[in-house]
């Protein structure tokens, strides 16, 4: 975008523990993420005078930040027409719903993110929230609260474990392609295959188990499914299952909206 462009933009930096991630939302909608370096030259071009300042933005660390971005509040402070729109985004303030927990500063913030965009969508029903990547998370969101939910191991992770754990299994580099080509995840032919229908297929079944046993608790509600490995699973329940591999994206925007406006 060049400094010509008139329209809105906000952006959502999102520092996990092995990658860092810059979105870019144009008139709500996302436009563009870049990631690890490629984010640091983009917001550097910022700071040269290349590109305009966005109108706000929402910073999200789990993980440690760089130096660049360490530095980036005072840079941001310093040249933005409005230093209030730097948002830090913490565990416990205000994200525009309740959240019920007993340990509210502890809660993962891309866990709030992923109840902001399901609210987004639908603010009447309950929601399960349904996140697969590094861990599987699943969360509740009753009445437009959120009251919790469970952590559990990712795909990757379960396979890890396997090969850390044992003296014979080894770890498939290639799940992933390997995944793309079609495995069976209930019965496999190979250690190769067997794993991947233990780690995989353990995760779908899982969480098809959860998903029933919230259809005894909650007579209607719906399943919002992301997070980068949710493409290889097989579940059931397609009808209740809205899926948006950016959900977490459009949640920070959601919330930085908020707390921007608040």
């Amino acid at each position: 975008m060049d400094k010509a462009m008139n329209h809105r933009f906000h952006w959502v930096l999102d520092v996990g523990n092995s990658r860092t991630k810059l979105a870019q939302f144009e008139n709500g909608e996302l436009h563009h993420v870049w990631w690890n370096e490629s984010a640091e030259e983009h917001a550097k071009k910022v700071i040269a005078g290349d590109l305009s300042w966005p109108e706000a933005m929402l910073m999200a660390a789990s993980g440690a930040l760089s130096d660049f971005w360490q530095r980036w509040p005072l840079m941001w402070e310093t040249h933005h027409p409005n230093p209030d729109r730097l948002i830090h985004l913490k565990a416990g303030q205000d994200v525009g719903f309740p959240v019920v927990y007993e340990t509210p500063e502890s809660i993962g913030l891309d866990r709030l993110a992923n109840a902001a965009g399901a609210l987004s969508v639908d603010s009447e029903c309950n929601w399960l929230l349904i996140d697969v990547g590094t861990c599987v998370t699943i969360d509740a969101l009753e009445n437009g609260k959120w009251v919790g939910g469970s952590i559990a191991p990712g795909i990757d992770l379960r396979l890890r474990a396997m090969y850390a754990g044992t003296h014979a299994l080894p770890y498939p580099e290639n799940w992933m392609t390997r995944m793309d080509k079609g495995v069976p995840l209930q019965i496999g032919n190979d250690t190769e295959s067997c794993l991947l229908a233990g780690a995989v297929g353990g995760v779908s079944s899982e969480i098809n188990g959860r998903i029933e046993a919230f259809k005894k608790h909650w007579p209607d509600f719906r399943v919002a499914l992301t997070g980068g490995d949710a493409t290889f699973l097989e579940l059931e329940h397609t009808s209740l299952i809205f899926a948006d591999p950016n959900l977490t994206w459009k949640g920070y925007h959601q919330i930085l909206q908020h707390v921007v406006h608040t």
